[in-house]
């Protein structure tokens, strides 16, 4: 029963996440719409911070509070538990504060590393969401540690809807005062919502924590830093990277002669990334949930399990992926127009040009997530590391060379080489580690093989006007050819197709069909 309950906790937090992205992707849409080109460039050039900062001062409170409290309730010592917490709120309330000042003092800074001196007044106003995001980890950890995720996916999802609600309300309010104005009200409303899900968190917590705050408390001999260090370091990298792009890019731009370097970020970072990112939140549901299948494999000392899963996880994320990178590559033009009508006509083409250029990243991020995921569960965490910042460096000494030449397009290119390198590197140190396999490159084939298919199915839909009814034509004649196809070649067993949403119906109806054998 109890595995069971992990489990389902898991696949609730899964849920949560991929739910709450999504939105998040929706929400960055919708500001664009509000916000125009120029707008979300402003707001883009703050989060690579922002984003920096949570991940050194307080992403890994959750899981390193979760590990030491299960520990302890392991060996009944509630009290202990109170003592932990107590720690790891000064912790947070310290390290949260540091790094709202840290953003403050750096806010002018920062703005005129960016040549844009005026954006200041956003790191002003994200500022104070670091120190909520840190006391919202703490008692996300201590949910977790006693097994139960709802309340941190519920807060994200209540999160984004606060964000998605007051960050377009305050944004149109603010835009009669200038553009930077709505920016700034835009990144208020994180703030706000941070501390909403902050709220949700502690109020759920203090009911929930009622009986354990009447025990005594008693000492622990559970060290914070030696857990927190190194799951901080496993999600320093992509911040880091993002980082060094959001002060480099516009600047090499403006080094080039770009005179609207800010929007053509904004564009590259803020549409074209969201549309991107959205479909690869699907094939990250599948990494999520291989982490404990492989680990408990491997605890086993289960070869054949760990192969077999790990291949069926890379084989479903690939299969996943290849529609939406082909749909993002063929129909950038219609997306882009049925998404993104409030652009501009030459920010609309721009958009499209980078859409259609980088939707290869649908495939290149949700494999690499997928190794990255399988090599964790294997217990190789270093070695993913050296391998994305060895990524990382490629991909800068990319764009420092070549973005004053040929522009916004080399960044977008260079992402494409770093996710590329990426997924090389940690997918040759995967066949190293588990073994080449025929099978799957075969399936690999076949899926590749329906790709083409189905692009070639979806062209005469780019002859239809309307953008609305030319990707409805396209996304229904594609997919039915896509699904076909693949069935036709059976590239998907039985056990895979159970995987996939709605996999358990699919597969029972394919049984009475006579497609799958019945199983006994």
């Amino acid at each position: 029963m109890k595995k069971r309950t992990i489990a389902q906790g898991a696949i609730l937090l899964a849920v949560c996440s991929i739910a709450a992205k999504l939105l998040g992707g929706a929400y960055r849409i919708a500001l664009t719409y509000v916000l125009g080109a120029e707008g979300i460039g402003y707001y883009q050039l703050v989060f690579p911070l922002f984003a920096l900062l949570l991940a050194i001062t307080s992403n890994a409170i959750p899981l390193t509070l979760s590990r030491q409290i299960s520990a302890e309730l392991s060996r009944d010592r509630g009290g202990a538990v109170r003592a932990i917490i107590k720690k790891a709120v000064l912790y947070a309330v310290f390290a949260g504060a540091l790094g709202a000042i840290v953003t403050v003092l750096l806010s002018k800074v920062m703005a005129s590393a960016q040549s844009q001196a005026s954006v200041y007044i956003c790191y002003v106003a994200i500022a104070p969401a670091i120190i909520f995001v840190a006391l919202a980890g703490v008692f996300k950890g201590w949910f977790l540690g006693h097994g139960n995720t709802s309340p941190s996916g519920v807060s994200q999802i209540v999160e984004v809807f606060v964000k998605f609600a007051l960050g377009l309300l305050f944004a149109y309010l603010m835009m009669p005062r200038g553009l930077m104005q709505a920016v700034a009200g835009a990144l208020v409303a994180v703030s706000v919502s941070e501390f909403i899900s902050l709220l949700t968190v502690f109020i759920w917590f203090m009911v929930s924590a009622k009986d354990e705050r009447a025990l005594p408390v008693l000492s622990t001999e559970y060290k914070f830093f030696p857990t927190f260090l190194p799951i901080t370091a496993s999600g320093f990298i992509f911040p880091l990277i993002a980082f060094i792009d959001s002060v480099m890019v516009v600047n090499l731009l403006i080094k080039g002669g770009a005179s609207d370097a800010v929007s053509q970020y904004g564009i590259l970072t803020g549409p074209v990334a969201s549309v991107i990112n959205m479909p690869i939140v699907l094939a990250m549901s599948i990494s999520v949930a291989i982490v404990p299948a492989v680990a408990s494999a491997m605890a086993g000392y289960d070869v054949v399990s760990v192969k077999q899963k790990t291949a069926t996880t890379l084989k479903m994320c690939f299969m996943i992926a290849m529609p939406f990178f082909l749909g993002g590559a063929i129909m950038s033009r219609q997306v882009v127009g049925v998404l993104y009508p409030s652009l501009g006509q030459a920010h609309k083409d721009l958009t499209a040009y980078l859409l259609s250029l980088t939707a290869i990243n649908v495939l290149l991020l949700s494999m690499l997530e997928a190794v990255n995921a399988i090599l964790q569960g294997l217990g190789r965490l270093r070695p993913v590391l050296v391998n994305i910042a060895v990524s990382g460096a490629i991909k800068i000494l990319i764009e420092l060379i070549f973005v004053p030449r040929w522009g916004i397009m080399v960044s977008g290119v260079s992402s494409i080489v770093f996710y590329l390198t990426a997924f090389a590197l940690n997918g040759v140190y995967y066949n190293k580690l588990v073994g080449k396999n025929a099978k799957l490159f075969k399936s690999i084939s076949k899926i590749t093989l329906s790709g083409a298919i189905m692009s070639m199915a979806m062209l005469p839909s780019l002859f239809i006007r309307n953008n609305i009814w030319s990707l409805v034509c396209a996304v229904g004649v594609g997919a039915t050819v896509y699904i076909v196809s693949l069935l036709v070649m059976r590239a998907v067993e039985q056990k895979e197709m159970q995987m996939l949403p709605l996999g358990g119906k699919l597969t029972r109806l394919l049984t009475k069909t006579g497609y799958y054998k019945v199983s006994h």
